[in-house]
């Protein structure tokens, strides 16, 4: 493994204190660096699962979050996650009702409620552990909210003790137990609801709805997605049609439901308005008139599913999309508009320049750039290629160039100054990366699962299940070349790589951790030299948790971190061995990513959250429960130094916390914070310093008495080198730089007992 430099310093003398003093004139106390713990998050909209007209607008219910969108004048669509208080991303409905209150849910359990310009307040809907998936909703009368869910029926109370669930039904007539409720409409007391089971209905103010017999049901439909009204009549729609109520004229029992068109068709809502039905349907927008429903496409409107629709106050229609936005229609013209942000939600992998810009590469849809200034922009290399290509992995060369891997495609090589012209794909015709050993297609299905860059500039490759064992090929100034199975790599399924100076750290499927160590050069005269490795395997042998690789970091302390399908783990260089990195439990154990910060704290991205290591004290574990995290499943880190910022990319979207990790741009202008410094002595709050990782800090009284000094990393308790707490006054800090330069500053310290 990598050799780690021997960075500590062991004394600073009174001498050297007191030239340091001297050297410069009294420092005032610095403020407390301002509040860093802000999340921001950016997501895919354009997946469309709902509308609730609102005044001059709508909101639009996504499966990235709420967006608000004025339908008239130049103001850009205002998207809420729930960084901004909605407790769900994944939404399937929006609601306003006549209070002016805005109700919203989807996948994660929770409905979410404002009112005006307050904040948002959620309610759980969960059996035992489990959320309950919310569908839809609608208003009934003395202040009660119906929610239809995947198992059923909820009558919620707006009122009681600030909002709670007063009954849950799961049987609704002869529907099957639990059966979803995928739409519902409260009608002269009656509550009408239909799902996959068919249509049931039930008096909205009877007292004995748990009581399945007081329920009408009828179930000779295929799956029901969607309910209206027109002219006091019930419609239904969903998979092959749309039908009519008409009521028995005596008995209830002798209603019946009519067929009246789209036999043809797959609807998945519909409005009405004025005596026109709207339907969205998976050929797009179309319509019944009290003369008769329109079999064939409506002209000018694009021919693509729909998944939602409604209708504004100036009578344009709305329709939701599955990728591509919203549809308008207007006067016989119809409009798609896609709302900005990032290309998907699901995130593979993350890299930040140093001029800041985010280089994203989505699961499906390839990569994107992404600009301090919130412009996305779509790199559609992927696109481009025949077949089907999904994204991997992105680094960043020393020379600025960005490169890309796929799975199917091969890797792309991109200009950081004009991505959008000047890149180049490689595969088997230009290269040494090779098509995989059952290749689909003409022998040129390549598929890369990871790119690392080392500090040369010499680009690898993990070559999955490449043909003739070629499974790392790498690029070297022009120069192409490999090693395969013969040069002692004994698995050709590698998932990670990260790339040191002369020496190749890779992950594998199936095998653990192999060290490649190389003698340069690696190529002579344009040509590789395919001098043989020196390649040492580490596995569950020597302590790894499991052989399957998910993760690597070496940290800014040269250590190294693996995580597994059942773990992290962290290499011991003086036992040779792996020692087990505990997290805590409601982390899971798949560790998906990981990423070092400028003071060395390890973020751990799992199946089910982002934990932080800290250089000192207890991880801290994040999840969309308790934080605006973006998503459960992280897939991706990255770390820009020059901002602090954490990139963390997940299944469902992206996320920014500012963690205020960043340091100073000179050890002269060492901050302290906070500042004053108030200690309780219970060892839970730190004086902490933006150094420069590697550095040492050393604590003075004001007549040069020495009081502690430690790793700046770890930060400062209060304390002495033996133990007691210091008093409360003045302090000076020394801080010696890991290239041996110094800087100093003042701490003032308020002790509370």
């Amino acid at each position: 493994m990598a050799n780690m430099m021997n960075r500590t310093i062991r004394f600073l003398s009174a001498s050297m204190f007191a030239a340091l003093m001297a050297s410069r004139g009294a420092c005032a106390t610095t403020p407390p660096l301002p509040e860093t713990s802000r999340w921001v998050n950016y997501t895919n909209t354009n997946t469309v699962m709902g509308f609730a007209p609102s005044g001059n607008g709508l909101w639009v219910a996504t499966t990235g979050g709420l967006v608000r969108l004025v339908s008239s004048g130049s103001t850009p669509p205002q998207v809420l996650t729930n960084a901004d208080g909605i407790a769900d991303n994944d939404l399937r409905f929006v609601l306003q009702d006549e209070e002016g209150r805005v109700w919203t849910g989807g996948t994660a359990g929770r409905l979410s409620r404002r009112y005006s310009d307050q904040d948002w307040v959620s309610y759980n809907f969960n059996t035992g552990d489990a959320p309950i998936e919310l569908l839809a909703a609608a208003m009934g009368p003395e202040g009660f909210l119906w929610v239809g869910s995947s198992i059923g029926l909820h009558k919620f109370d707006i009122d009681r003790n600030g909002g709670e669930i007063k009954e849950t039904y799961t049987r609704l007539g002869e529907w099957p137990a639990s059966s979803p409720v995928r739409d519902m409409l409260v009608l002269d007391g009656v509550i009408w609801t239909v799902g996959p089971a068919g249509v049931a209905r039930a008096n909205a103010d009877d007292q004995f709805l748990l009581n399945p017999a007081r329920w009408q049901s009828w179930s000779e439909f295929p799956i029901l997605k969607a309910i209206s009204v027109l002219d006091g009549v019930v419609h239904v729609a969903g998979d092959g049609g749309l039908w009519r109520f008409v009521p028995g004229e005596t008995d209830p029992a002798e209603s019946v439901w009519v067929k009246i068109g789209f036999d043809d068709r797959d609807i998945s809502d519909m409005v009405m308005v004025g005596d026109t039905i709207w339907l969205a349907t998976d050929r797009g927008l179309a319509r019944c008139t009290p003369s008769g429903c329109a079999a064939a496409p409506l002209p000018g409107t694009p021919q693509r599913a729909l998944t939602s629709i409604t209708a504004t106050s100036d009578h344009v229609i709305w329709g939701g999309t599955n990728g591509a936005g919203v549809l308008r229609y207007e006067s016989g013209t119809a409009d798609l508009m896609a709302f900005p942000g990032p290309l998907e939600n699901q995130f593979e992998d993350i890299a930040v320049g140093e001029d800041g810009r985010v280089w994203c590469v989505h699961y499906s849809t390839g990569a994107a750039e992404f600009l301090e200034q919130g412009v996305w922009t779509n790199l559609p290399y992927y696109t481009d290629i025949v077949g089907d290509a999904s994204g991997t992995s992105v680094d960043i060369a020393p020379n600025g160039d960005i490169w890309l891997g796929s799975w199917g495609a091969g890797a792309f090589r991109v200009s950081n100054d004009n991505p959008l012209v000047d890149w180049q794909r490689f595969d088997t015709t230009n290269s040494t990366l090779m098509y995989v050993i059952d290749p689909v297609g003409p022998n040129n299905y390549v598929v890369i699962r990871d790119v690392s860059v080392d500090p040369d500039g010499r680009v690898w490759f993990a070559n999955h299940l490449a043909a003739l064992g070629r499974v790392i090929p790498y690029y070297d100034n022009g120069c192409w070349g490999y090693y395969e199975m013969a040069d002692n790599l004994i698995s050709n399924t590698p998932s990670e790589l990260w790339a040191l100076e002369n020496e190749v750290l890779i992950g594998f499927d199936n095998v653990g951790v192999a060290d490649l160590e190389y003698n340069e050069p690696l190529c002579v005269g344009g040509q590789p030299v395919n001098a043989t490795p020196v390649v040492t395997y580490r596995d569950s042998d020597d302590g790894l948790p499991a052989d399957q690789v998910l993760s690597l970091l070496v940290d800014r302390a040269d250590s190294l971190y693996v995580g597994t399908n059942v773990g992290l783990s962290r290499y011991t260089a003086d036992i040779r061995r792996f020692t087990n990195v505990p997290l805590p439990a409601e982390a899971g154990l798949t560790v998906n990513a990981l990423a070092a910060d400028a003071l060395n704290n390890i973020w751990v991205g799992t199946t089910l959250g982002l934990v932080m290591i800290p250089t000192s004290g207890e991880p801290v574990f994040y999840s969309p429960d308790n934080s605006p995290l973006v998503g459960r499943n992280v897939r991706t880190l990255a770390v820009d130094d020059r901002t602090g910022y954490l990139w963390i990319g997940t299944t469902t979207g992206l996320s920014r916390f500012a963690a205020g990790v960043t340091t100073a741009t000179s050890i002269e202008s060492v901050l302290a914070y906070p500042n004053p410094f108030e200690v309780e002595g219970d060892g839970l709050e730190r004086v902490r310093f933006n150094a420069p990782f590697g550095s040492r800090i050393y604590i003075y009284t004001t007549d040069a008495q020495p009081v502690v000094d430690f790793p700046s990393e770890t930060g400062w308790d209060g304390r002495t080198s033996g133990g007691a707490l210091v008093a409360s006054g003045v302090y000076i800090f020394v801080v010696r730089g890991p290239d041996g330069n110094h800087g100093r500053g003042k701490i003032a310290v308020v002790r509370r007992r």
